[in-house]
């Protein structure tokens, strides 16, 4: 799976507690998560997991690929053993932000997009002026310099990867913590947040974690196909509906197999500053969304 997006949509803090959600749900489903190689371990342990869930600090942008930085020009490779589908091995790459605002045409770095089993897409809604003046004063405010690129300039380019109708497409808007916020505002946007019933206002990843198969399966996709819905309708209503029109056109074009619409919110709140980055402790918010969906699809169960 490809986890790509603009600078600052928060995808390594993504992939560092996916990682370690995904190991407690495949614990409850009695089975294991296991880096595959030594460069795995290590590269997690020290880029994705000490920053967050021991030093609680925010995570450095992921480098340029031209930088050949350790670690972060490998993907990261999991064994997952004990599954229902058998032996299985998850193969994760962090695509840097700053790469993805400038590509043009079809590199062969990123020829990688096109052959994944699952694109991440994500995006931070606080980029959209409309919602961050919404929130202003709610949310501590954000240092502009991590901001990247809207996600209707980015995703053509993703797009552009894509030609071989093999992927899926997870349309993820990231940090939805601070959409949950907008009830506070005085705001249109406001009611589509305030139904506490709503499937973008509740998680019950560890509740399927526990049920067999095949009813978890049905009910996750039950789940995923009013998540789906909501996650549409908010798309319109800040003005990104062009985000789901270019996934349409893709798919018409059979450049990907399927797309689909999640929210996710790695760590539970907006850091107030880099020194810190939860008051609370970290509280992920539907992360495993876009993975369990992928492997649904592909007919694969842990």
């Amino acid at each position: 799976m490809a986890i790509t997006g603009a600078r600052g949509a928060g995808k390594s803090v993504y992939i560092a507690v996916m990682v370690n959600v995904l190991r407690r749900y495949a614990q409850e489903r009695a089975c294991t998560v296991q880096p595959y190689t030594r460069r795995t371990q290590d590269a997690y342990n020290s880029v994705y997991y000490r920053p967050l869930f021991k030093e609680n600090v925010a995570m450095e942008g992921t480098h340029p690929l031209s930088m050949g930085t350790t670690f972060e020009s490998d993907p990261l490779i999991w064994e997952v053993s004990g599954a229902r589908s058998g032996r299985l091995y998850i193969v994760m790459r962090d695509v840097p932000g700053e790469d993805i605002e400038t590509l043009t045409g079809r590199p062969p770095a990123f020829s990688f997009h096109d052959r994944a089993d699952l694109v991440i897409f994500l995006f931070d809604p606080i980029l959209l002026d409309s919602v961050r003046q919404v929130l202003s004063g709610i949310i501590p405010d954000v240092d502009k310099g991590r901001l990247g690129a809207r996600s209707g300039e980015v995703l053509p380019a993703i797009m552009g990867l894509m030609e071989s109708g093999r992927a899926l497409l997870a349309l993820t808007v990231s940090k939805f913590d601070s959409l949950h916020q907008l009830p506070q505002a005085m705001s249109p946007m406001a009611p589509a947040l305030a139904n506490p019933a709503a499937h973008v206002n509740r998680d019950d990843t560890m509740i399927l974690a526990g049920m067999q198969e095949p009813d978890a399966g049905r009910l996750l996709m039950e789940d995923l196909d009013f998540l789906d819905a909501e996650v549409r309708s908010l798309f319109q209503l800040i003005g990104e509906k062009s985000v789901t029109l270019l996934a349409e056109q893709a798919k018409t074009n059979r450049q990907i197999h399927e797309y689909r619409h999640f929210a996710v919110s790695a760590v539970g709140e907006s850091p107030r500053h880099n020194e810190q980055l939860t008051e609370r402790g970290i509280s992920p918010f539907r992360v495993l969304d876009p993975v369990l969906w992928g492997m649904h699809v592909r007919g694969l169960t842990l």
